[in-house]
């Protein structure tokens, strides 16, 4: 799907960030990470989240959404449940480090799939209909913060 160029760098970051979920699974994909042990798993994963995710979160909250907020009810709807979802990511980060490590591992990788799969598909998709060129006023602020996740 061709993604307006704003938005390419989040979708790019979501790319990477897909890999790792992949490989943080309990029947994780072959890939460095999905071979990785847990330990090292877990090391990669906060990594990720500190210096990936949450700046990769910081750009759709703080610029992309509220360009995008007040223009359609659904679509307010549909930011408002994947901020939520941002928090719920950042309280799995917190299980992994409490302990029960490879099923919060495996917990988080389903729950950051079916995040970035939404935002993918329903709400970059919503956003570009409604926005058009109008995303053209962020141009050059959202840029991809995702080396390679630990992969």
């Amino acid at each position: 799907m061709k993604r307006h160029k704003t938005i390419i760098p989040l979708s790019h970051d979501h790319h990477v960030m897909l890999k790792m979920a992949q490989g943080i699974k309990k029947n994780s994909i072959k890939t460095d990470l999905g071979t990785s042990s847990i330990s090292n798993k877990v090391k990669s994963v906060i990594h990720a989240y500190n210096t990936e995710l949450l700046p990769h979160f910081n750009h759709e909250e703080t610029i992309l959404f509220p360009l995008a907020k007040g223009k359609d009810a659904n679509l307010d709807i549909l930011i408002s449940e994947i901020i939520d979802e941002h928090d719920k990511i950042g309280e799995a980060i917190a299980k992994i480090e409490e302990g029960n490590q490879e099923q919060n591992l495996d917990d988080l990788g389903f729950l950051l799939e079916l995040h970035i799969r939404k935002e993918e598909r329903e709400v970059f998709s919503k956003i570009e209909e409604i926005l058009g060129d109008e995303l053209n006023i962020i141009d050059g602020q959202i840029y991809a913060v995702t080396d390679s996740c630990g992969i």
